[in-house]
């Protein structure tokens, strides 16, 4: 049974607004017991081994993810957290919104991958400075197919982002996506045909640890994305 929360002035739940478990990574599943605010108000997003069983997929999910989901319907503004990615191997943090009415449209602000050595680290020869694999993505519509402008890493700084606090900032306005990684600015999308999809939606703004692999192909997980706080300020036009 999901939870609901009060964290930096709004409420949250610790599930997607659909559901616990996804059909198709259904080897994870949102965990309320993964889900904690500290005495300093952090929010730690854990994982864990704590298989589940879920009827209506007819499958068990064996590892458990925190997450947060605003229900807060949020327009134009600016959106930040500050947080340290969680150590460990095959992990799959991100901070991220969708559109209450259809998906896509979605910005992610960022979604990170660590390796089977449990290291951000994954430098590219075509692109050397997104060294750390942090990736800005966003999704939309082209007619009826489903596009993404692609997943995408940056240079912002030699700091390991699992060992240190960074700030990660998304400015939506009408004219521009633009994202930050520690006040540095690392894309803009400024396309009209994809801001157009964006200018009337409201959106979901999630935080969530996650997996890449099953529990039976790597070490149980057992680690921590710490958000210090979330901020938003609104764009009014």
């Amino acid at each position: 049974m999901m939870e609901n929360i009060f964290w930096c002035g709004h409420e949250w739940i610790t599930s997607e607004r659909w559901g616990q478990v996804h059909p198709d990574k259904s080897h994870w599943w949102y965990d309320e017991s993964c889900v904690e605010i500290d005495k300093d108000n952090y929010l730690h997003l854990t994982t864990k081994y704590n298989p589940k069983y879920f009827p209506e997929i007819d499958k068990n999910a064996t590892i458990g993810v925190g997450l947060v989901s605003c229900t807060t319907k949020f327009g134009f503004g600016i959106y930040s957290i500050t947080a340290k990615l969680p150590k460990g191997e095959n992990l799959w943090p991100a901070f991220w919104m969708w559109s209450w009415d259809s998906w896509p449209p979605e910005i992610d602000v960022f979604e990170a991958y660590s390796d089977s050595k449990g290291s951000y680290l994954k430098p590219r020869l075509s692109n050397p400075l997104g060294f750390w694999n942090v990736q800005t993505n966003v999704h939309y519509k082209e007619g009826d197919a489903n596009k993404m402008t692609g997943g995408k890493t940056h240079y912002f700084g030699f700091k390991d982002p699992s060992k240190n606090f960074i700030e990660y900032t998304l400015i939506w306005q009408k004219d521009a996506i633009k994202l930050y990684y520690d006040n540095r600015l690392v894309r803009t999308i400024k396309d009209k045909n994809i801001l157009d999809q964006f200018s009337k939606a409201k959106m979901n703004v999630i935080l969530n640890n996650g997996v890449t692999e099953d529990v039976d192909k790597m070490n149980p997980p057992n680690s921590d994305f710490i958000i210090k706080k979330f901020r938003y300020s609104p764009i009014f036009y």
